[in-house]
C-alpha cells in the first residue's frame, strides 16, 4: 500500500478519482487533487467534498480547480510529487461521437501537459495513465490480451490510444516511469449517471422503461470499482510496471440481457424493457485477459457481478440519487 507520499490525482472528483482519493487518504498521504468540475454530470463536487470533510486542507490534501489543457494549472504545483495518477479525461464513447473535436483536444492536450509537467519533477517515482479497453475495438479473438490489435471505433477510444502512445514516447525518450492501464467497464458506488448500470437502476427504481441498444446479446466485462482501485495502487507500487501496459478487468463477461435480469431480481420490480437501434461506437464484446496483470502486479479481482450489483443498488438507494 502506498503510504506517507505526496500524490497528484487528476480528475479527482470523478468516479474513479474520488474512489482513489478516498482510499489513499486513509494511509497518511498528502494528495494534490486537480479537477475542472465540468458540468458533464452533476454531483462530483458534492461527493468529493463529503470525502474530504474528515480530513484537513493542506496537511492531508490540497484541492485545485483548474483545467489541464492549461499548463499553468500544473505549473503552480511546487510540491515534491512522488506519484501521479492521471485519471482526468472527458469520458463517454457516445458523447465523443457528437463532440469529437472537443474530446480530442481535452484528452490529448491534458495528457501531454501532465507528462510535460512530470519531466520537471525529479521526485516522481511513478506515473499511472488511465486508458480504456475501447482501444481494442471489436476483438478478433477473446479473451483480449495487451498485444491484441488496436482498432478504436470512437473518438474517445482514439484519444485513449493516443495517450498510450505519448506515454510510451515519454517513457522511452525521457525515461518517465509511466504505466498505462486499460480499464474494462468500471461500475460501483459513485458511478457516472450516464453509465448503463446506474442508469438502469435509476429507471427501475422509478418503475420506468429501460432501453437496450441492439439485441442485448452484446457482452461486457464489468469491473467493480474497488478492484480497479487495487489495480491502480499495485501499478504504482511495482517497479516492474514501468513502461508497461496492463488490462484491468473482471475477466467474466456477461451479456446485457443477463445483466438486466440480475438487476430486476435485485430491484424486484416489474420488467419494462424496449430494444432500440444499436449505437455507433458500441462493440459486441469486451473480455479481458488479465494474466499479465496477475503475474506482474499481483492483480486479482475480488468482487463478482452479483455482489457488485447489490452493492451499487444499496448505494444508489441510500444516497437517494436514483
Amino acid at each position: 500500500m502506498i503510504k506517507n507520499k505526496c500524490i497528484l490525482i487528476t480528475g479527482a472528483a470523478g468516479f474513479i478519482g474520488s474512489s482513489l482519493t478516498e482510499r489513499l487518504l486513509k494511509h497518511d498521504n498528502l494528495l494534490i487533487l486537480v479537477d475542472n468540475f465540468n458540468d458533464y454530470y452533476p454531483g462530483k463536487e458534492k461527493q468529493l467534498k463529503e470525502i474530504l470533510s474528515e480530513y484537513s486542507q493542506n496537511s492531508d490534501y490540497k484541492l485545485i480547480k483548474g483545467d489541464l489543457v492549461k499548463f499553468s494549472t500544473l505549473a503552480d504545483i511546487i510540491d515534491e510529487i512522488d506519484y501521479v495518477f492521471h485519471l482526468a479525461a472527458q469520458a463517454g464513447v457516445r458523447y465523443s461521437i457528437n463532440n469529437s473535436a472537443a474530446v480530442t483536444y481535452n484528452n490529448i492536450v491534458s495528457t501531454v501537459n501532465v507528462f510535460e509537467y512530470s519531466i520537471k519533477i525529479p521526485s516522481i517515482q511513478k506515473i499511472i495513465y488511465s486508458s480504456s479497453s475501447s482501444v481494442y475495438g471489436n476483438p478478433v479473438y477473446a479473451p483480449v490480451d495487451e498485444e491484441h490489435p488496436k482498432n478504436p471505433i470512437s473518438p474517445y477510444a482514439v484519444t485513449k490510444l493516443s495517450g498510450e502512445l505519448y506515454a510510451d514516447l515519454y517513457y522511452k525518450e525521457y525515461n518517465l516511469p509511466i504505466t498505462s492501464l486499460r480499464f474494462y467497464t468500471v461500475y460501483g458506488p459513485r458511478g457516472r449517471p450516464d453509465m448503463a448500470i446506474r442508469k438502469f437502476f435509476n429507471l427501475m427504481h422509478q418503475n420506468k422503461e429501460i432501453l437496450i441498444y441492439g439485441t442485448g446479446t452484446q457482452k461486457r466485462d464489468f469491473t467493480y470499482i474497488s478492484d480497479i482501485i487495487d489495480g491502480l495502487i499495485l501499478a504504482g507500487e511495482k517497479d516492474n510496471a514501468k513502461g508497461e501496459v496492463f488490462n484491468l478487468g473482471g475477466s467474466s463477461p456477461i451479456d446485457v440481457n443477463e445483466l438486466v435480469e440480475k438487476m430486476y431480481r435485485i430491484t424486484n420490480v416489474q420488467k419494462k424493457i424496449r430494444y432500440i437501434e444499436k449505437q455507433k461506437g458500441d462493440v459486441e464484446l469486451t473480455h479481458s485477459d488479465i494474466s499479465k496483470a496477475r503475474k506482474l502486479l499481483g492483480f486479482s479481482p475480488k468482487i463478482n457481478i452479483d455482489l457488485g450489483l447489490t452493492n451499487q443498488y444499496k448505494w444508489q438507494t441510500s444516497e437517494i440519487v436514483v
